[in-house]
């Protein structure tokens, strides 16, 4: 008896020291055009990147989020620990007729392009351009899909050039003049500088090109803008889900500090056709529509929908939570499942143990007479 509880005592004093062993497995994989390649500690490939730094974090579209902690910057080899989840919101139709519908809502968004030089080498022949670059297409693409759903459009094509440290410091600017005409969300055009494959993807046959959302991490708005893009994700998930490839939250700013509903953008690759980016912009902009004036953020945090603009419970709307920086998303760290996990092991071990003991009096009494 005293055995079997020293062996479950030394198993519970174990378990916290346990974490999943990394594996080099990968360590030697990896591509000479400037690619990252990320793994977690188990030597499973996650995301990739064409920029990296310690403490940026990558939230996959099951809303698991990894934090990167070494890089090894002559292999292109970065390692993330996993280090929690966020509880993802519910999403479900809700019938037009039990809502305050608001079909002739003002509606408006602003666009500008930081690196406006970007290209797409399959179709524009280079990556990059000093001026108008291949993705001002993506972005008046952008822009019409939003006047056929009733926006008022700003779209702002300023060049910020030189594609150096300063851009974003002169595209803030533009940024800025925009948020003076009370767009309802400001979005910054880009494409990555990453491998065709990580954003090109076949999808029942058709091939579809994916878009990252990048959110700064050194703003004050970082929380409110981080759930504007998990909205997003949520929402595209229940009529597009090849859309996006992941959030990125990164250690930049981006000019999120500038409002509550800015995030970047990245529209493909440099190595993806331009004409498949082009096929996702109408998806990226009614996902966008949906979330902003056709849902409704329930208490619970779930996300109800309908089929048109309302304004039932204004407090709730998804627009107006973010507008009063009312985050809803609740996440759960690792040490947080730990415990979790380790309470149920507890408890599992201790009616083991009352069972086992309760069975051994049974016997001593039968003995005993």
């Amino acid at each position: 008896m005293k055995k079997l509880i020293i062996f479950y005592l030394l198993i519970l004093l174990l378990c916290p020291l346990f974490v999943p062993s990394f594996s080099n497995a990968y360590a030697d994989l990896y591509e000479q055009d400037g690619v990252y390649y990320i793994y977690d500690n188990n030597g499973n490939q996650i995301s990739h990147s064409s920029y990296v730094e310690v403490g940026d974090i990558i939230i996959t579209n099951d809303f698991k989020q990894y934090e990167i902690y070494s890089i090894d910057k002559n292999k292109k080899v970065v390692y993330a620990k996993y280090t929690g989840s966020y509880i993802k919101p519910k999403v479900r139709e809700k019938s037009s007729n039990s809502l305050n519908l608001a079909p002739n809502i003002s509606k408006s968004v602003g666009l500008y392009l930081t690196h406006n030089d970007e290209s797409y080498v399959p179709t524009d022949g280079v990556s990059s351009v000093y001026g108008e670059g291949g993705v001002h297409d993506v972005a008046n693409a952008l822009a019409s899909s939003f006047n056929d759903l009733n926006y008022t459009v700003y779209l702002d094509e300023t060049l910020h050039l030189p594609h150096d440290s300063g851009a974003y410091t002169r595209s803030g600017v533009t940024a800025q003049s925009l948020l003076n005409k009370n767009v309802d969300a400001l979005f910054d055009i880009h494409r990555d500088g990453v491998s065709r494959s990580v954003y090109v993807k076949t999808v029942d046959g058709v091939e579809r090109c994916k878009i990252r959302i990048v959110v700064g991490q050194a703003n004050p708005n970082k929380d409110v803008n981080l759930q504007f893009a998990m909205y997003l994700v949520t929402v595209a998930q229940e009529y597009c889900p090849w859309l996006f490839l992941d959030i990125y939250y990164a250690k930049g700013h981006y000019n999120q500090a500038l409002t509550s509903k800015g995030l970047l953008f990245e529209m493909g690759t440099y190595l993806a056709e331009k004409e498949l980016v082009l096929k996702s912009v109408p998806y990226l902009a009614e996902v966008v529509d949906k979330t902003l004036f056709k849902s409704v953020v329930t208490d619970d945090n779930d996300i109800e929908i309908t089929d048109q603009p309302t304004v039932d419970d204004e407090e709730n709307l998804v627009n107006n939570v973010l507008e009063n920086n009312n985050v809803n998303s609740t996440f759960v760290s690792k040490n947080s499942t730990n415990v979790i996990v380790f309470a149920i092991i507890f408890i599992v071990g201790m009616v083991a143990l009352s069972l086992f003991t309760l069975k051994r009096n049974k016997k001593s009494k039968k003995k005993n007479k």
